[in-house]
């Protein structure tokens, strides 16, 4: 079994496409280059070469076998791999488990067996109704059917978060029927009554058919509160022609019973994936808010909190709208869902996943629910779109100086309009180069079919008339380049008046996060940068989810702009401390005034590009002094 840190190794190597050396995962782990080896061989011996190893290059995970450790791995190793198992069978079988069978058959002792039961009295917590019900030494799954599907769509979802998008491998955990042919009913339905759904979920909808069905094999019907089904009038909708279509083919094709409750179920399961039927102008809870009175809310927060202007975008209103919605109704029913990009969002993405914090919180305070990282995630999903769709407006302006007739000059324009239409627009074209016109039009790139020297600061690209995939890779680049410059122009100018040689500390010797952001934030407070609310937001924002990352960092802050002056107090541990999930040796603690947001934003772009670039954020973990560590970051 792998210990933390394996996993840890692996985590870093799937998120890195390119070569990592000993040297880098070390610094990042807090190891040395040598119980890296160690590990990496440990990983590779019982996980079929699951890492590739170079002398020149380092470490790379191997995808074929990441795919066929997946795969392969027949007999349940882990405890959640028994605990999975375990309920599979008490779903399935009528007759209970045999405790001394269940140890011989997963090759486990009697004591490992009793703490996997504890484990799964642990997983049943959310489902009210169910319980592990023990008599000698036989054991018995009871409760209702609706809370027996939601806990094995949930273990299912879990099971497969490694292999999302193998089709075949979810199939595989069906052995009664084909879950691809489920699929293809599903599809031809839905593109019938031209209905759509997001690609994830449609996923867990082929995974509740096909627990359903396999539930129906079994004889284990859902039973629905014919009150309740009136209520939501749901026989008028698109879903229940959905539903009922589905299960007429499934009747049909696996001679199983066609049940007007099964296609009741069905239909609810579509309207909540959907959020059809949602009234932006119901009360929500018990708060006197509604719906579209909250998203405006927090829409507003973001904007005071982080310059992020998102007040006008119906789609993003629509989408938190729908999804806080669909959020209260999980909650009201203790189902816990998780977000397959949670790592992803939180890490390479932290602006987002910040605003949605500052979101969460606002949904916390005012309708007294509890978010969790998983909804903290999902709201930055939506964020996320949003904000990318309004950087997609600032496109870089683009001159064209071709001396080709205009047909082929026409054919070679249309070709990078199609291609970069989402990050550059061409503002104008010329046959050739005049100075004060480009002035005039004031471009950030040059592409010319020519070789072209000029003493203008813009950047000049050579391409072939007919734009070939080496003309888009040399595009890219530039398109790229510009991104970095004006991040380095915009964070350069700002960063030596906030990361000040008062607030650098070297070898900081503390042991616990909370001795860290108590001695940081008495410091802002001593200088009289902060006042005494500070170092209680930076905790409290703590609390709802740590800032460490696993790449040996954190970044700490309060939940709203606070400072008398914008200031980065930085501090590197003499020793790496426990920080939430991960173990950290550096913090940067963000004290950003009110009216400067646009400064936190710049902050967390640079922070995602250190974070997709691991040899640039190891050599900053090296650092000796506060004149080091400033000129890596401006670099």
């Amino acid at each position: 079994m792998l210990n933390e840190r394996q996993k840890k190794i692996i985590k870093i190597l799937k998120d890195n496409k390119n070569w990592m050396t000993g040297k880098e995962l070390s610094e990042f782990l807090n190891v040395s280059d040598r119980t890296i080896r160690s590990d990496i061989e440990y990983i590779n011996r019982y996980n079929n070469a699951l890492i590739e190893s170079n002398v020149k290059n380092g470490y790379h995970l191997n995808f074929e076998a990441n795919l066929n450790t997946y795969i392969g791995n027949i007999t349940p190793q882990t405890s959640f791999e028994r605990c999975f198992y375990i309920i599979h069978e008490l779903l399935f079988k009528k007759n209970g488990l045999n405790l001394i069978y269940l140890a011989d058959k997963l090759f486990v002792s009697s004591s490992s067996i009793e703490n996997d039961l504890k484990q799964i009295k642990i997983i049943l917590k959310p489902y009210f109704s169910l319980k592990l019900v023990r008599r000698k030494n036989y054991i018995y799954l009871e409760g209702n059917e609706e809370d027996k599907r939601k806990l094995y769509v949930n273990l299912l979802l879990k099971k497969i978060e490694g292999n999302l998008l193998n089709l075949d491998f979810l199939a595989a955990q069906f052995p009664n029927f084909d879950l691809l042919d489920v699929k293809k009913w599903l599809e031809s339905i839905f593109q019938k009554h031209c209905y759509s759904v997001r690609e994830i979920e449609f996923l867990v909808i082929i995974i509740y058919t096909g627990v359903a069905i396999e539930r129906i094999l079994c004889h284990d019907y859902i039973k629905i509160n014919k009150e309740q089904e009136n209520k939501e009038n749901i026989a008028d909708s698109t879903e229940f022609a959905i539903a009922e279509e589905f299960f007429k083919k499934a009747s049909e094709e696996l001679n199983i019973e066609l049940l007007e409750d099964e296609i009741d179920y069905l239909t609810l399961i579509l309207l909540k994936k959907t959020g059809n039927g949602s009234n932006g102008t119901t009360f929500l809870l018990n708060s006197g808010y509604t719906v579209n009175q909250l998203v405006n809310d927090i829409l507003q927060d973001i904007y005071i909190q982080f310059d992020v202007d998102l007040r006008h975008d119906e789609d993003l209103k629509d989408g938190l709208a729908n999804h806080i919605q669909l959020l209260l109704e999980r909650k009201k029913k203790n189902i816990d869902v998780s977000n397959f990009y949670l790592d992803e969002l939180k890490y390479k993405y932290p602006l987002f996943f910040e605003m949605a914090v500052l979101a969460g919180k606002l949904i916390k305070d005012k309708l007294n629910v509890e978010i969790d990282e998983n909804d903290i995630s999902f709201i930055a999903q939506h964020i996320g779109g949003a904000v990318e769709r309004m950087d997609s407006k600032n496109k870089y302006k683009v001159i064209m100086i071709d001396p080709n007739n205009q047909a082929l000059s026409s054919l070679c324009i249309k070709k990078l309009q199609s291609m970069f239409h989402e990050r550059m627009i061409i503002v104008g074209c010329m046959n050739y180069f005049e100075k004060k016109k480009v002035i005039d039009m004031k471009p950030d790139l040059i592409l010319t079919t020519l070789p072209l020297v000029h003493n203008l600061n813009i950047l000049t690209v050579q391409i072939s008339i007919f734009v070939n995939s080496e003309d888009e890779t040399k595009i890219y680049q530039a398109l790229n380049l510009l991104d970095q410059n004006k991040l380095k122009e915009e964070f350069a100018t700002s960063i030596k008046t906030m990361m000040e040689p008062r607030f650098f500390y070297m070898d900081l010797d503390l042991d616990t996060p909370k001795e860290v952001l108590n001695f940081m934030s008495d410091e802002l407070y001593k200088a009289g940068l902060v006042d005494e609310n500070f170092k209680e937001s930076v905790l409290k924002r703590e609390e709802l989810s740590p800032t460490s990352f696993i790449y040996s960092f954190a970044v700490p802050h309060p939940l709203n702009a606070m400072s008398k002056e914008s200031k980065i107090p930085i501090a590197f541990l003499k020793k790496p401390i426990q920080w939430g999930e991960f173990q950290v040796k550096l913090v940067l603690l963000l004290a950003i005034e009110d009216e400067k947001q646009k400064t936190l934003r710049i902050f967390f772009d640079w922070l995602s590009s250190m974070v997709n670039d691991s040899k640039k954020l190891c050599s900053l973990m090296q650092v000796k002094s506060y004149d080091e560590f400033i000129n890596h970051i401006i670099e």
